[in-house]
């Protein structure tokens, strides 16, 4: 867990106060000897002397950066005869806080910096660091050098939360009641929980927000442009011809470098869609459990814990990354499920019904598809007839579009029967006939104990479809 002093403390917040206290340094008069006036630190805090003091101490379960700060500034209340805050900022990331102040330490009037560190689960800290008023821009850079270097305080770790066992969680599924939606276009159904909201149900896909936060993706396909690409260069010089601000995007998706690892691909786009909002997401843990994904694709059960602006958020994603195209575009599909961290496993059983009530209309989708890609082969002709030029480039495109287009939707379709039986609790086994059974998960490790001449388990990259998806 991160603390104080992680890299990302080292390289901004620490990196910042010995800058400042370097700029300050040439203003201050001589330093002195005088030591600060004894006092006893204050409950939980740990007291370092050395050129100044400092005070460091955990914070405890505080739930946004804002709470943080507060946190630190009450638990200092006490040691100080008096203190004034005199101005505050946020790091980037909006996880670090850093405030100037002034005050008196038994009669000694003292300037400061207090830094706080928000980290969901239980480990934030706060730190103090004072001297002397005439003293304090000599001090500072060995004391930011000195926070550096100290060992972290102990923190407490948060209890883990307890999951329902998977047979339990399906019967709760199961008893969530729901209202059904059909997409305009023919391409989905979903049945949503009560209180839930519909966000988009269109071109094969959902998107459905929960009462408390939550908020559950199936099918979702998006659109990518690796900056290093032809596509985006192409763009971005065209725009620097022109002189205008043409964004060298527009049309291609999200910017964002392409990695064939569905852990690093779903981290690098969730960053950029989140900066694209002028929001700030922070992950703080990400694990990767690989899956069979078909059409040269790469599949993984991603899951983990991020920050997004100030709310602490745990995710359980299935996502499939396609290939790179020749010209840098390509495209990943996400099938899951994200909450606040401390709602996660009470909201399971509706997220789990929001899943299950799912449908994709394949051939109504599949017919779609290849109407876009006819409309693309129609745009292509028509670039071809005033362009001769760009003849070659536009009939790779498009060719390259129909390749991934046709992957990609075979690898959203398994990817979401997959993970809807994952959290039902049940799975695909195959007898030796090729008759295919969709059993629960004990059934299936029974039978195949028992038997395992005539029963495997199928993967999702086997699935057969209109039998299994």
């Amino acid at each position: 867990m991160a603390t104080f002093y992680d890299a990302r403390m080292n390289r901004t917040a620490v990196a910042t106060l010995a800058t400042l206290a370097i700029a300050l340094s040439a203003y201050a008069p001589p330093a002195s000897a005088a030591s600060l006036p004894a006092r006893r630190a204050p409950s939980g805090m740990r007291s370092i002397d050395d050129g100044g003091r400092i005070l460091i101490g955990p914070l405890g379960n505080v739930n946004s950066p804002d709470a943080a700060f507060r946190a630190g500034l009450v638990h200092m209340r006490g040691y100080f005869g008096s203190l004034t805050l005199e101005s505050v900022v946020r790091s980037k990331d909006g996880t670090t806080t850093m405030g100037s102040f002034g005050g008196q330490l038994g009669g000694v009037r003292i300037s400061g910096l207090a830094l706080s560190s928000y980290r969901p689960g239980g480990a934030s800290q706060f730190a103090v660091l004072f001297d002397e008023q005439s003293r304090f821009a000599k001090s500072l850079p060995s004391l930011a050098s000195r926070l550096q270097s100290v060992p972290p305080p102990a923190v407490a770790k948060a209890a883990p939360k307890k999951s329902v066992s998977s047979a339990d969680l399906a019967t709760e599924i199961r008893n969530v009641r729901t209202t059904s939606y059909d997409a305009n276009d023919g391409t989905a159904s979903a049945r949503l929980p009560e209180g839930w909201k519909l966000k988009g149900l269109a071109e094969g896909s959902l998107i459905a927000d929960g009462p408390d936060g939550s908020e559950v993706v199936a099918g979702l396909g998006i659109p990518c442009v690796d900056p290093r690409g032809q596509l985006y260069q192409q763009n971005l010089a065209l725009a620097r011809e022109m002189r205008t601000p043409r964004d060298p995007a527009a049309g291609l998706g999200v910017v964002a470098e392409y990695s064939p690892d569905p852990a690093a691909a779903y981290r690098a786009v969730a960053i950029a869609l989140a900066r694209s909002a002028r929001g700030s997401l922070q992950f703080t843990s990400i694990t990767e459990k690989t899956i069979p994904a078909p059409g040269g694709m790469h599949g993984a059960e991603v899951t983990g814990t991020s920050v997004q602006n100030g709310k602490s958020l745990r995710f359980d994603e299935l996502v499939g990354v396609g290939p790179l195209g020749q010209y840098g575009a390509y495209q990943i599909t996400v099938t899951g499920v994200v909450a606040p961290e401390a709602r996660f496993v009470t909201d399971e059983p509706e997220m789990g019904a929001t899943l299950a009530g799912y449908h994709l209309n394949q051939a109504q989708r599949y017919a779609q598809v290849q109407s876009n890609i006819a409309a693309g082969w129609a745009a292509s002709r028509a670039g071809i007839a005033n362009m001769n030029a760009t003849t070659a480039r536009d009939q790779a495109t498009v060719n390259a579009s129909m390749q991934n287009a046709r992957a990609a939707q075979d690898g959203i379709d398994r990817s979401t029967a997959g993970f809807v039986k994952y959290l039902n609790g049940s799975d695909v086994v195959q007898r030796s006939d090729g008759t295919h059974l969709d059993v629960s998960a004990g059934t299936s490790q029974a039978l195949q104990s028992f038997d395992p001449q005539h029963y495997t388990s199928v993967p999702v990259s086997q699935y057969v479809k209109g039998v299994d998806y």
